[in-house]
């Protein structure tokens, strides 16, 4: 994805993937003492062991050409995010936090989680049924 983004003159930048509870803490007490509350920092920090970051499949994402908006609301007006809201379906990744979501997460346009795509879930079961078959070979 970020090749194709490059070839179309946009920087994506990952900024965030996975992490561990420890930094999750560090990044949720963070929060509450920005925020005064653990209730506040509930609205823009997930508390350890909620994360999507827990997963592996969620990525932060900036604009290389104006990092000034990375982990920001700005960076909804960035060509990076133009660019990913256009193009990052077809790479297997969607917008976690989009404005209104159920989950009643601030809006975050920076913060994407991958979840593949129906070629990527074919090949998945292609490859493992090969290991299987493989496997019952050396039996």
């Amino acid at each position: 994805m970020q090749t194709a983004a490059r070839q179309s003159g946009i920087q994506l930048v990952p900024l965030s993937g996975y992490r561990d509870l420890p930094t999750q803490t560090f990044l949720f007490q963070r929060q509450i003492q920005r925020r005064g509350s653990e209730r506040a920092a509930r609205f823009l920090s997930a508390p350890p062991g909620f994360s999507e970051h827990h997963t592996g499949y969620a990525v932060d994402i900036g604009d290389g050409s104006q990092p000034s908006t990375h982990v920001q609301y700005a960076f909804a007006q960035t060509s990076a995010y133009g660019w990913l809201q256009a193009q990052a379906g077809s790479y297997g990744f969607e917008l976690s936090f989009p404005p209104d979501n159920p989950q009643g997460v601030s809006f975050e346009p920076w913060h994407w989680r991958y979840v593949g795509t129906a070629q990527a879930s074919q090949l998945f079961v292609q490859a493992r049924e090969l290991t299987s078959q493989f496997t019952r070979q050396l039996r």
